[in-house]
């Protein structure tokens, strides 16, 4: 009874999740290419592994749990609420979503309150007719908080078969270095004493793009978008007049992205390394990572962004990380991350100057399947903050934060 009335629920949810948005923002975690050999498309929807998971993927961690469910008689209890798959209509119909909730206490401020709410809630929809067509997208919820975030994601992918190119057009997020679950990532913000995008989370932009994965160690891409999120960021000029990143808005961005993947020692030890660029007019963004994993034990990964806005500012950001998988239901990791800006400007008396600017973060935590599709992330965070000249408050502080994740 409990079987056919979950299923029930299920499907009406599809249908109505299909009339309202048609629509990924359920991130890849890179971390789990390196523990599992597999590449971002081997799971997800998308090439770059970002929003809704397909069959694969949404078996890889179907019914994970840290408890015993078994031991604590619930074990029938979950497979009855548990749908067979997140696939339905023969397949041709791939549904998901996310929910967070977050526990923080801002860094910049000792008297600052400790808060819980809703961090995101995101509803995925993929329709494949064909084998060779899917048209996918994203809906997340919530006010829009940074210059050039989006809450909607959507786009068609049509590859004739998989040894061909893949054409992807929409409006959707360019290839860009690699991409994570976590927005408060330095890899893709600016320097400052608080946290300001460099690329705004769910950044989405009108364009197309053509990957290439038909080999299983090398994947290529590239594409031409519209800028007009891009626009939005703002840097100064040499005056201290705010003016927009990008030069033109009207000029289109060309992004490239390649990755090399490796499997040694008879697939225990799976490797990736990859750099992408972004540029647009004056302004270009470069991101190299690397990374190396022992299959169900450890990954190891680091990313390098620099930006560069020719003649007013350069940011160098940097991310290292380890991660350790205990147990596939408890991965515990460690990261620490820098980011540094470097904005040119015109002293009162004519003089050039710099001004410098860098954050540094430190990152201790754990990923705890608690219960299947209930993941609880706390963390422990050291931030220290440096201004050159001191022209604000320089600051170090340790909070600890938590979220907690209902996914499908």
């Amino acid at each position: 009874m409990l079987t056919s009335l979950s299923g029930a629920m299920f499907r009406a949810a599809g249908i109505l999740l299909i009339l309202v948005c048609s629509s990924p923002s359920l991130q890849a975690i890179p971390q789990f290419t390196l523990l599992s050999g597999n590449r971002c498309i081997n799971c997800h929807v998308n090439f770059q592994g970002s929003g809704l998971r397909n069959e694969l993927g949404w078996y890889a961690y179907e019914g994970v749990s840290l408890v015993d469910l078994e031991a604590l008689g619930m074990a029938e209890f979950f497979e009855a609420l548990t749908p067979e798959s997140n696939a339905l209509l023969d397949g041709s119909l791939t549904l998901g979503a996310d929910f967070r909730l977050q526990m923080t206490r801002a860094h910049d401020d000792p008297d600052a309150e400790r808060k819980i709410f809703p961090m995101q809630g995101a509803f995925y929809a993929a329709y494949s007719p064909m084998a060779e067509l899917v048209f996918e997208g994203t809906y997340s919820a919530g006010p829009q908080v940074y210059d050039g975030q989006e809450n909607w994601a959507a786009s068609v992918q049509y590859q004739p078969n998989y040894s061909l190119p893949q054409l992807r057009a929409g409006y959707f997020q360019p290839s860009i270095g690699m991409r994570y679950d976590d927005h408060t990532m330095m890899v893709r913000s600016l320097a400052s004493t608080e946290f300001t995008p460099l690329i705004a989370p769910n950044y989405a932009e009108l364009g197309a793009e053509l990957t290439y994965f038909g080999l299983k160690e090398l994947s290529v891409s590239a594409g031409l978008f519209q800028a007009k999120n891009l626009a939005e960021q703002t840097v100064q000029n040499l005056n201290g007049e705010t003016i927009s990143l990008i030069e033109d808005e009207n000029n289109l961005s060309t992004v490239v992205r390649a990755v090399l993947w490796p499997r040694l020692l008879d697939g225990e030890l799976n490797t990736w390394l990859g750099a992408s660029l972004l540029a647009n007019g004056d302004f270009t963004l470069s991101n190299y990572f690397v990374g190396v994993g022992w299959t169900d034990r450890l990954a190891l990964m680091a990313e390098y962004a620099r930006s560069d806005k020719d003649g007013l500012r350069t940011t160098d950001n940097f991310s290292l990380e380890l991660m350790y998988q205990l147990r596939q239901s408890l991965l515990l990791y460690a990261r620490a991350e820098d980011s540094r800006s470097d904005r040119d400007i015109t002293e009162v008396d004519g003089a050039a100057a710099v001004i410098r600017q860098e954050r540094r973060q430190y990152v201790f935590g754990a990923q705890v399947f608690l219960l299947p599709w209930i993941e609880l992330r706390p963390e422990y965070r050291i931030v220290d903050t440096d201004l050159t000249p001191r022209t604000a408050p320089q600051y170090r502080s340790s909070r600890w934060h938590a979220q907690l994740h209902f996914y499908f």
